[in-house]
C-alpha cells in the first residue's frame, strides 16, 4: 500500500524508565515496576482551563494553565490573549508526556470542533461529518511531528505516511462479515468504504428495509 500507517511501538508505561534490579533480567528494556498515575491534579487545572476556553472566559483558562506553569517554575506565564486550543494542547503535551493517550485527546477535540463550529488556533472549522478529510487531530500531526510525510523511510525504503481518515481505525473485517442481519459500514478512507449503505433515519424506513 502507498498510503498507510506503517509503524507502531508499545506504549510507555511509566513518566520516566525505572531500572529493573531482578538479575535474570538486567537486560529487560521495557524496565522494572513502577508506580503511574491514574489521574493528576494538573490534567484537572487543563480541562477546566479547556472548558473556559469553549465558554470564551480566557483569563480564566489562562490562570488554570498558570498554575502548573508556576509549580514547574516557569518563567512565562499566560495571559488571556495567549489563550487558545493550541496553547492548551502544547501545555498538555509537555505536562502529561506519556500519561495521556495523545491521539485519543486529540481526537476529542476534533469532535468538539465539529460540533460547535469554533475555529482552531489557525482559524480552520471542522465538520464531524469531515473528520475523515480533515479534522484538528491531522492539522496538529502535520503541523508538528517530524516523521510522517517528511520523506522518513524504512530500510526498504517506504515512506512513512498518515492521511486524514487514519483519525479513525478501520472497523475489523471480522466484523462486518460477522453480522448477517445488517450492514456495518466501514470508516472512510478503507477497503470496503465503496459497500457503504446509507443509515435508515426513521422507523418507517427500518421496517420496510427487513
Amino acid at each position: 500500500m502507498t498510503d498507510t500507517v506503517r509503524n507502531w511501538f508499545d506504549w510507555p508505561q511509566y513518566k520516566l524508565w525505572i531500572e529493573d534490579a531482578r538479575q535474570e533480567r538486567q537486560n529487560n528494556y521495557n524496565g522494572g515496576a513502577a508506580n503511574g498515575y491514574v489521574f493528576r491534579l494538573a490534567e484537572t487545572y487543563l480541562l477546566r482551563a479547556e472548558a473556559y476556553l469553549w465558554k470564551g472566559e480566557l483569563q480564566k483558562a489562562a490562570d488554570d494553565v498558570n498554575k502548573i506553569r508556576e509549580r514547574a517554575h516557569c518563567t512565562r506565564m499566560y495571559t488571556a490573549a495567549d489563550m487558545n486550543m493550541g496553547t492548551i494542547m502544547d501545555e498538555r503535551a509537555r505536562e502529561l508526556t506519556y500519561e495521556e493517550l495523545r491521539h485519543v485527546e486529540l481526537v476529542r477535540v476534533s469532535y468538539l470542533f465539529g460540533t460547535t463550529g469554533k475555529t482552531d488556533e489557525s482559524g480552520k472549522t471542522y465538520t464531524v461529518s469531515d473528520l475523515s478529510k480533515t479534522s484538528y487531530w491531522y492539522e496538529r500531526v502535520e503541523k508538528y511531528n517530524n516523521f510522517y510525510n517528511k520523506g522518513v523511510t524504512t530500510l526498504y525504503g517506504n515512506e512513512f505516511k498518515i492521511s486524514p481518515y487514519h483519525i479513525f481505525w478501520p472497523v475489523p473485517q471480522s466484523s462486518i462479515d460477522g453480522n448477517r442481519t445488517g450492514r456495518i459500514n466501514q470508516n472512510y478512507g478503507y477497503s470496503g468504504y465503496e459497500k457503504n449503505e446509507s443509515p435508515y433515519t426513521t422507523l418507517e424506513e427500518a421496517i420496510a428495509g427487513e
